[in-house]
């Protein structure tokens, strides 16, 4: 479950749990975000990563970064039918942001 206090605690802008389908579960982004589109780009842009993986007969990618000049999109898979959605400041380390998060998920 996200909360303001996970997002305030990593330095997140914000993050979002994402259906593969595009449909959000649960999340907390910026008031200027629309919800419905932030979740389906994502869903694309995790949909198309995970399909260029199989065709290279890989297990799901672990880890999906668009590094940004004013923030990052970090992606990473919650289960077969979701993933996370994290936006941070360009100066986090991904793999850091997405070891903290799950570290707080438990």
């Amino acid at each position: 479950m996200i909360t303001d206090q996970i997002i305030k605690d990593l330095g997140l802008i914000g993050a979002s749990l994402i259906r593969r389908d595009g449909t959000i579960e649960e999340g907390i982004l910026p008031d200027y975000v629309d919800k419905e589109t932030f979740s389906i780009m994502c869903a694309t842009v995790f949909g198309g990563a995970s399909t260029a993986y199989d065709e290279l007969h890989f297990k799901d990618p672990h880890l999906l970064t668009i590094f940004g000049v004013e923030g990052n999109i970090i992606m990473f898979p919650n289960g077969p039918r979701n993933f996370w959605a994290l936006i941070s400041p360009v100066e986090k380390d991904p793999l850091k942001i997405k070891d903290e998060f799950l570290e707080k998920q438990k």
